[in-house]
């Protein structure tokens, strides 16, 4: 009865903590729980079926995969400064870390856009008898969630800019809970595209 009865006082917590969110972080975590399981199924679909074409992957690993794997640990740096410096009331740091952050973020599709032209360059490509195709597919799905977190980070960054250049809107912007969500959404969903190209890097490194 005691062990029944924790279960549900933490049942019950659970439930209070998901009503206090605002309800755009309940959407943000509901789609990461999608977006977890699209990438699962599409990488255990191919590992049980996996070509026998596949076998030439006995190749080089893509150089541009490791250096982006390192650009992309420390957006995770950068990003997590972002909301610290809001607290702060520092608008100069937030700019100054939302636009390393997507620096960074370029940076990384751009190396991944290389390493698709390394695995080119070893004759793995997306149609053929050498078809890599789920590599292209997994890494560039994984490029348009990262092509989105971007585009909103340039939409905070640009209205965090203009907000600097006006005093009255500036005290706003420090006083709006909405804008800590915002930047919250932003922080919580770059995590998530980080965690996943880790687990994404070591499943490569692994089958090549």
């Amino acid at each position: 009865m005691k062990k029944e009865k924790q279960r549900i006082d933490i049942r019950k917590e659970a439930f209070k903590r998901i009503e206090g969110m605002h309800p755009h972080l309940v959407l943000l975590y509901v789609s990461m729980i999608g977006s977890a399981i699209i990438f699962l199924f599409t990488v255990v679909a191919f590992t049980v079926s996996r070509p026998p074409e596949a076998d030439f992957l006995s190749t080089n690993f893509p150089k541009s995969f490791v250096v982006s794997t390192f650009v992309l640990l420390l957006s995770s740096f950068t990003v997590s400064k972002i909301l610290p410096a809001f607290e702060k009331d520092d608008l100069d740091e937030v700019k100054k870390w939302l636009g390393l952050t997507l620096l960074l973020g370029f940076a990384f599709s751009v190396s991944q856009l290389t390493g698709w032209k390394e695995l080119q360059s070893y004759n793995i490509l997306f149609t053929g008898n050498r078809s890599g195709a789920y590599l292209y597919v997994i890494s560039g799905l994984h490029v348009l969630h990262m092509a989105g977190v971007m585009i909103f980070a340039f939409v905070l960054l640009m209205e965090c800019h203009k907000t600097s250049q006006d005093s009255v809107k500036h005290l706003m912007y420090a006083t709006n809970p909405y804008q800590k969500v915002k930047l919250r959404i932003l922080t919580d969903f770059w995590h998530f595209v980080d965690a996943v190209w880790i687990v994404l890097f070591f499943y490569f490194l692994f089958i090549f």
